[in-house]
């Protein structure tokens, strides 16, 4: 199942997939504790049935936010402002209502011993693919981190330290242990 989230009006995103369900659904996205976003409203247009709540995929929506949204600002006792997530090495996709880069406040300095010697360690722009095609495989798989390994043929572990990396360098939304995304 492929999904994408739209923006629709004051904070809301309407939820589309394939296959589509049964009713139009609307979420609000806001900001955990620990940095990623996660559903905080759900809004489905009629009356909802017990069948529609169970097709609802709350973890596949969490991690299209993850993918396709990124914090801009965040004030106090005010809904976050979010835009439309980088994708730093692919241009726009058609429709898609616009994008941006990864603040510079918000990276991390590199403290690795390749710091010191760039011709060690590969370089952002990897980390960046990685993401990308992480973050896809985390709206359709359970098991994101080993369909990269199968992928670029190497194993599940170097795919999670690709994923770490990528993490630790700000481009993919913070981790939560037992969650894909």
């Amino acid at each position: 199942m492929r999904g994408r989230l739209l923006p629709v009006a004051d904070g809301w995103y309407e939820w589309r997939q394939e296959p589509p369900l049964a009713q139009s659904v609307r979420v609000r996205v806001g900001v955990a504790d620990g940095g990623r976003l996660v559903l905080t409203g759900l809004h489905i247009d009629g009356s909802p049935s017990a069948d529609l709540l169970r097709a609802i995929p709350v973890g596949r929506i969490e991690a299209a936010a993850n993918a396709q949204l990124a914090v801009v600002h965040e004030a106090v006792d005010t809904p976050p402002v979010l835009n439309p997530r980088a994708r730093p090495v692919a241009p726009p996709v058609a429709g898609d209502t616009g994008w941006e880069m990864v603040e510079p406040a918000l990276a991390v300095a590199r403290t690795s011993p390749a710091a010191a010697n760039p011709s060690r360690g590969r370089p952002d722009v990897f980390y960046r693919e990685v993401a990308d095609v992480y973050l896809d495989f985390a709206q359709d798989s359970p098991r994101p981190a080993c369909d990269l390994a199968d992928r670029h043929g190497v194993p599940v572990s170097t795919a999670h330290r690709w994923v770490k990396e990528a993490r630790r360098r700000g481009f993919l939304p913070p981790g939560r242990p037992g969650k894909s995304g």
